[in-house]
C-alpha cells in the first residue's frame, strides 16, 4: 500500500533519520542492519545516535519542536519603529505615517505600522473632522542625502519630469563633452570630480531650472543623479560654492574645446554676430557698473556679457561676463584672438552694433583684414546731413524675403572717412525700413552687393532675438550673484546648453528651426522609468505626443556606451511597435 510505504521507504532526509532512529530504539534492530536498510554509512549512523542522544538529553525535540504562540513580529528594524511611534505621538494616522515614510524610501504595509502601534500600546485615533486632519503637523523637510560617487548596483527608480536631463546623455558621450571638461582644468573636491561637479550645473541648466535656491525640487530626483554619476546632484550650497572657486581661464579653456566640438563645415562661413548683453542683478549690487538694458530701456547696475553666435549654424562661439568700462573695447579684439587660438584661422567677417567697440579698434581689425560691418555712432549733425543729399545720390533696392515687411529701402551708398581710422570706409545709409531714423551701416567690404550686406546686419536682429529668447529659458536675467567671476560660469555652462539642444533639434524632423522652450516642452519635459540591470540603463519614457518624432533621432535607435559611468543606456516607450 502506498500509506506503508510512507513508513518503510521514506522519501524525505530527516523522515529517514526519524525512522532509522525508531528501528534501533524501538525495534531493536542491529545499528549495522538499521544503516543498510535505510542507505547509511554505519559512521554516519553512530553520529545520528550521537547527536540524538545529546539532544534528547536536552530535553530538545529535533523532529517536532513546539510551535511558538502568539503574533509574529512584522517589523524589526528599530529606528522606523521609533519614526513611526514619532509620528503617531504627532496624531497622524496610518495612512499618513506610511506616506511619509514612503518619501524617506521606507516601504513598509499599512497592516505592519497598525500591529506595531498596538504593539506599542497606542490605540486607534479618534474620528476627526478634515479640518483636524489638516492641521496635523507634518515633516518641514525630508532630509536630502549627501552627494556622492555613483555605486553602480541593480535598482529601479522613477522620475516625474526630469527625464529630459537622460535624452542628452548619448549626445554628450558622442560629442566628446567629457573629454572637453577634463582638458579644462576645473576644480574638484576630495568627493566629487570635476566631471560630475560641471554635469550636474550643465543638466540644471538644460531643465530650465531658474535658482541654485530651489533645491527641494531635484535634490532627492535619482534620474539626475545618475546623469552626472552621483547618488543625487549635490545641494544649493556645495553648487553655489563651487562656482566661486571656477576661474576665466578655466572658462576659456572650455570655451576653446567647444568651439572645436560644434561646427558645421558645410554651413559654417567665417561670420559672427557679436552683441553686448547687459544682465541685471536685484540685490545690492554697488560692486556692478551701470550698463545698458534694451530690455528694460534703461541704464541699471548689471553684468555686462559679451555673447558670440555663428548665424549660419545658428550655435553659440563664445562667452566673457568679465567685461567692465575700462576693457569693454577690447571684447572684440579678446574674440579674434581666442578663435585664433582655438580654431587656427581668423574670422572672415564680424557684426555688431557701435557699442561693441571703437573706430580705432576697427582700424586694428582692417589691418588684419578681418571684415567687419556695425552700425556707425550717430548724432544730430549726422542726421541732419541727409537732408542736403541730392536725390540722384540715392538708389532704389529691393531686399528679397517672403516675411520681410519692407522689401523696398532707400540707400545712399558712399565712402566716408572717420577719426582713428586709416582709409576709406563703406558706408550704406538706410531709409523707408519701417524705422523712425535712417540706419548707417560702416563696413570695410568695399565689393559686396548692397541687398547682400544689408541681409547680413538684418539677420544680426533676428539672432539678436533668438539669444533673448535663449536667455530668457537659461535664467541668465536672474543672477543669484553679483560676483563676475560666477556669473562667467554661469554663461559658459548656458552656451554648451544652448548648443546641446541646437543639436537635439537638428535631428528633429519639423522642428529643426525651433527655440529651447518649444524643444523643451514637446519632447524634454517628462517622467520615466529607469531601470539599472546588468551594466545597462533602460529608459522607459512615458507616452508623449511627439515622442515617434524622438526617437528618429539616431542615437535614441541604439545603445550607447557612457564612458563617464561605466554603463551603457538605451531608451525604450509605450508608444513605439
Amino acid at each position: 500500500m502506498i500509506q506503508e510505504l510512507f513508513f518503510t521507504q521514506p522519501a524525505s532526509a530527516t523522515q529517514r533519520q526519524y525512522e532509522a532512529l525508531r528501528a534501533f530504539y524501538v525495534e531493536r534492530k542491529p545499528y549495522t542492519q538499521v544503516a543498510e536498510q535505510f542507505n547509511m554509512s554505519p559512521a554516519y549512523f553512530k553520529k545520528l545516535l550521537s547527536e540524538f542522544t545529546t539532544n534528547v538529553k536536552k530535553n530538545e525535540d529535533p523532529f517536532f519542536p513546539p510551535k511558538k504562540k502568539g503574533p509574529k513580529k512584522r517589523f524589526t528594524d528599530d529606528a522606523v519603529i521609533e519614526k513611526i511611534v514619532n509620528l503617531r505621538k504627532q496624531n497622524h494616522s496610518i495612512q499618513d505615517i506610511r506616506a511619509i515614510l514612503a518619501a524617506e524610501e521606507i516601504k513598509i504595509s499599512l497592516d505592519a505600522i497598525d500591529k506595531i502601534l498596538k504593539g506599542e500600546g497606542f490605540a486607534p485615533l479618534p474620528k476627526r473632522t478634515r479640518r483636524e486632519r489638516l492641521s496635523t503637523l507634518i515633516p518641514a523637510k525630508i532630509a536630502a542625502p549627501e552627494s556622492e560617487p555613483l555605486f553602480v548596483k541593480d535598482e529601479k527608480f522613477t522620475t516625474e519630469l526630469n527625464a529630459g536631463a537622460l535624452l542628452f546623455l548619448p549626445i554628450i558621450e558622442k560629442l566628446g563633452i567629457i573629454p572637453a571638461i577634463k582638458s579644462a582644468n576645473f576644480p574638484q573636491t576630495s568627493v566629487l570630480s570635476d566631471v560630475s561637479n560641471v554635469l550636474s550645473f550643465l543638466f540644471l541648466k538644460l531643465l530650465s531650472i531658474e535658482r541654485l535656491s530651489h533645491d527641494s525640487t531635484w535634490n532627492l530626483d535619482r534620474a539626475l543623479g545618475l546623469c552626472a554619476g552621483l547618488n543625487v546632484l549635490p545641494k544649493n550650497s556645495t553648487l553655489s560654492s563651487y562656482s566661486y572657486r571656477v576661474s576665466r581661464s578655466s572658462n576659456r579653456k572650455f570655451l576653446a574645446a567647444l568651439s572645436r566640438i560644434f561646427t558645421n563645415s558645410e554651413l559654417e562661413n567665417g561670420d559672427f554676430n557679436l552683441d553686448f548683453k547687459a544682465i541685471p542683478h536685484w540685490g545690492d549690487a554697488s560692486v556692478l557698473e551701470k550698463n545698458w538694458s534694451g530690455s528694460h530701456s534703461k541704464a541699471m547696475k548689471s553684468i555686462l556679457a559679451l555673447i558670440v553666435q555663428d548665424p549660419a549654424t545658428g550655435f553659440v562661439s563664445y562667452t566673457n561676463a568679465q567685461i567692465r568700462h575700462n576693457n569693454q573695447n577690447d571684447a572684440v579684439i579678446d574674440f579674434v584672438d581666442f578663435w585664433k587660438e582655438g580654431r587656427g584661422v581668423k574670422p572672415k567677417m564680424l557684426i555688431f552694433d557701435s557699442k561693441v567697440t571703437t573706430y580705432r579698434h576697427l582700424n586694428i581689425l582692417n589691418k588684419d583684414k578681418i571684415k567687419f560691418l556695425t552700425l556707425r555712432r550717430r548724432g544730430k549733425k549726422l542726421t541732419k546731413s541727409i537732408a542736403a543729399l541730392p536725390d540722384n545720390e540715392w538708389q532704389i533696392v529691393k531686399i528679397d524675403g517672403e516675411k520681410r515687411k519692407h522689401q523696398i529701402l532707400k540707400v545712399n551708398d558712399s565712402l566716408i572717412t572717420l577719426r582713428h581710422y586709416n582709409g576709406n570706409l563703406r558706408q550704406l545709409i538706410l531709409t523707408d525700413h519701417g524705422r523712425e531714423q535712417p540706419t548707417f551701416l560702416i563696413t570695410n567690404d568695399l565689393d559686396s552687393d548692397i541687398s547682400f550686406l544689408i541681409k547680413k546686419y538684418a539677420r544680426r536682429w533676428l539672432v539678436e532675438q533668438e539669444i533673448s529668447e535663449q536667455i530668457a529659458f537659461f535664467h541668465l536675467n536672474n543672477p543669484s550673484s553679483s560676483i563676475v567671476v560666477k556669473v562667467d560660469f554661469d554663461l559658459t555652462i548656458s552656451l554648451l546648453g544652448h548648443n546641446l539642444y541646437k543639436v537635439l533639434a537638428a535631428n528633429l524632423p519639423g522642428f529643426e528651426n525651433c527655440h529651447v522652450p518649444t524643444i523643451y516642452r514637446n519632447f524634454l519635459e517628462n517622467g520615466a522609468c529607469v531601470k539599472i540591470q546588468d551594466k545597462k540603463i533602460t529608459v522607459d519614457l512615458k507616452k508623449k505626443t511627439h515622442l515617434p518624432i524622438l526617437f528618429e533621432a539616431p542615437w535614441m535607435k541604439e545603445e550607447t556606451y557612457l564612458s563617464w559611468l561605466g554603463l551603457s543606456i538605451n531608451f525604450q516607450t509605450a508608444t513605439m511597435s
